[in-house]
């Protein structure tokens, strides 16, 4: 009688078990544990993690039955052996989570996701339609989640709720959930995406989310602007491109240097345009932006630098990393007395995370409030002193200046500051300046390379200055002449490439200049046939670079065939590739230049101050490439 019962309760168990798999595709992971324990084959012979959202579970379960075949093949020519206990995992599940749960817990868990599918379910039939965007809520500028004057109400349908929207005034968007619950927001409203059993839209199906635009800036502008250059303030932001920024004359008998710098502009902690990352980063000044070093993720990173324990993995210095922005102008303050340089090249990453912290649009002849306060705070207090003063800073923007992974920040208002600075020069995307010295001249060509990280719109999202998931609905820079929506961002961006191909491409072929050096924000390597055709056949010198956050010289690179690069992406507005507290650390730093007519001696400085990198380059022949002695 024993065994018979036994026998009945382990059958009852096993097709419970079955029956409960065959419901839920999330728990097939137990189904190799089931086989195991019953001795039941038959389910590893398909596969069972086919509809999980990981492709490599399928992967685990055929070695997990080639394992078994290989061990049944073996136990035919071998001895009786004891038998191990088998270790596996199905990098898919995390069957952590699950041990211990209780078959009613099971059941709770699957009605839970049932009821979220029937929620889904309500509102496929409005996938595809233009008046409404699905899993989109919008939310106030303070994070209310409705308008002043207004509360969440019940309607019956989406539609019931945006004609309440309609007829509220100044009422922008409404977010309608699948209970039932709709909140209004106003037009200044920002959008919260990837919640489920939600839709939302415009209060008309003429003006919905997904024809959304920031508001111009409607203040007065906070700086004065006026013509510079001999030319007024753009009116959109490709009025000047290409432009020949006045020549620049030096007449100082003097030894001759260039400082070259990117990737510098750090967090802001303070309003307006305040951006914080992590604890203690809403005080005054800059604050370096955490990001992965290694191993070290940037979670963890975060956490570093919000004072918790770090991990040896992350080769933290708090020292160093925290204010790095600061300590490479330290450095370079130092140095500017003494070698006087007679400009800058910076190439671009000008603000992290995203940019000047407001929506394109502000109208060129403006500066926004957020714009002044973010330059004078990353810009103009700590960049300065003798040396540095009143110096040209020849700029280009980074693809975080665009907005990262989004394309609609402020990067116009970089262009439009132009003509309320008396040493920040960025007329357009791409622009030339011409500088004599009383004995060579040199000619640099500030070029926009940030169609490298411009994709189709659902391509690589975290890198994705085009891409849906993080551009808000409606995105549009076309008040300013940037991209007109985010269908429109692919083609402007890679048409601008194209554009400036020719453009300098042409201006080689005529140029005079004892030396041509271009300068971008992506890093040595990127379109490298192209550039090589511009060293080998049209005479360009040197390419200075950033992107990757560290200090590195490409000398004579064969990649370019033979032209010398570097990396000056180590200014410090974002956490360094490589550990800085190490001896002659390359981690943080700028470029000193020394330039003449024979040659340009190309030195790295640390943010110690240490030259840990010198290079010489020689002018090239128009047939042929130059050389470059590496020095150390």
């Amino acid at each position: 009688f024993f065994r018979l019962t036994s026998r009945l309760v382990l059958l009852v168990l096993k097709a419970l078990i079955i029956k409960i798999l065959e419901m839920r595709s999330r728990l097939a992971w137990l189904l190799p544990i089931y086989s195991l324990v019953f001795g039941d084959e038959s389910l590893l012979v398909d596969d069972t993690c086919t509809n999980s959202e990981e492709g490599d579970c399928s992967l685990s379960l055929r070695q997990l039955r080639l394992h078994k075949a290989q061990e049944q093949a073996e136990s035919v020519h071998s001895e009786p052996q004891s038998i191990e206990p088998v270790s596996f995992v199905l990098p898919c599940t995390e069957p952590s989570e699950l041990e211990g749960v209780q078959l009613s817990e099971m059941k709770a868990e699957e009605e839970k996701e049932e009821k979220e599918q029937e929620e889904m379910d309500e509102f496929a039939k409005y996938r595809g339609d233009d008046c409404f965007q699905q899993h989109v809520y919008w939310r106030e500028k303070n994070n209310a989640i409705t308008m002043p004057g207004t509360h969440r109400t019940r309607q019956s349908s989406p539609q019931h709720c945006q004609e309440l929207c309609a007829k509220m005034t100044g009422c922008g968007h409404f977010s309608y959930w699948s209970d039932g619950g709709c909140l209004l927001t106003s037009g200044g409203a920002h959008p919260v995406k990837y919640h489920g059993g939600v839709l939302s839209g415009g209060p008309s199906c003429g003006s919905t989310a997904d024809t959304y635009k920031e508001p111009a800036y409607k203040g007065p502008s906070v700086m004065k602007v006026g013509p510079r250059g001999g030319m007024d303030p753009p009116t959109h932001v490709q009025q000047y491109n290409g432009v020949a920024w006045p020549t620049m004359k030096i007449t100082d008998d003097k030894e001759h240097h260039i400082y070259a710098i990117g990737d510098w502009g750090a967090l802001i902690g303070t309003h307006p345009g305040q951006m914080i990352q992590y604890r203690g980063g809403h005080t005054a000044g800059p604050h370096t932006m955490a990001r992965w070093r290694g191993a070290c993720d940037t979670d963890t990173m975060m956490a570093c630098f919000a004072g918790a324990a770090c991990p040896d993995s992350c080769h933290y210095s708090p020292e160093i990393d925290y204010r790095a922005q600061v300590k490479v102008a330290d450095a370079l303050k130092k140095r500017a007395p003494e070698t006087k340089p007679d400009f800058f090249i910076n190439v671009g990453d000008n603000f992290y995370w995203g940019g000047v912290n407001t929506d394109c649009g502000t109208p060129m002849n403006k500066i926004h409030p957020v714009t002044a306060h973010q330059f004078n705070e990353i810009f103009e207090r700590v960049y300065f002193g003798p040396g540095v003063d009143s110096k040209p800073w020849l700029s280009v923007l980074g693809n975080h200046d665009y907005g990262g992974f989004q394309f609609n920040k402020g990067w116009d208002q970089q262009i439009a500051y132009t003509w309320a600075s008396d040493r920040w020069i960025m007329p357009g995307q791409y622009f030339m300046q011409r500088v004599e010295y009383p004995d060579f001249s040199v000619e640099v060509f500030m070029l926009d390379t940030n169609m490298m990280d411009s994709h189709p719109k659902h391509a690589d999202p975290r890198h994705n200055i085009c891409g849906q998931q993080n551009n808000p609905p409606g995105a549009s820079c076309s008040a300013t002449g940037g991209p007109k929506n985010l269908d429109d961002c692919f083609s402007f961006m890679w048409d601008v490439w194209r554009a400036e191909q020719k453009w300098i491409e042409k201006k080689l072929k005529s140029s005079t200049a004892d030396w041509q050096i271009a300068a971008t924000h992506f890093q040595c390597g990127h379109q490298a046939s192209w550039y090589k055709k511009l060293h080998q056949d049209l005479g360009l010198d040197l390419l200075v670079t950033g992107h990757t956050h560290t200090q590195a010289i490409f000398h004579k690179w064969k990649v370019l065939g033979g032209l010398t690069c570097f990396i000056t992406g180590g200014g410090g507005g974002i956490t360094s590739e490589n550990p800085p507290d190490v001896p002659r650390s390359a981690a943080y730093g700028f470029f000193d230049l020394t330039i003449s007519k024979e040659k340009i001696k190309l030195e790295s400085v640390n943010f110690r101050g240490e030259v840990v990198g010198t290079a010489t380059v020689t002018p090239v022949s128009r047939a042929g490439a130059n050389t470059t002695e590496v020095e150390a």
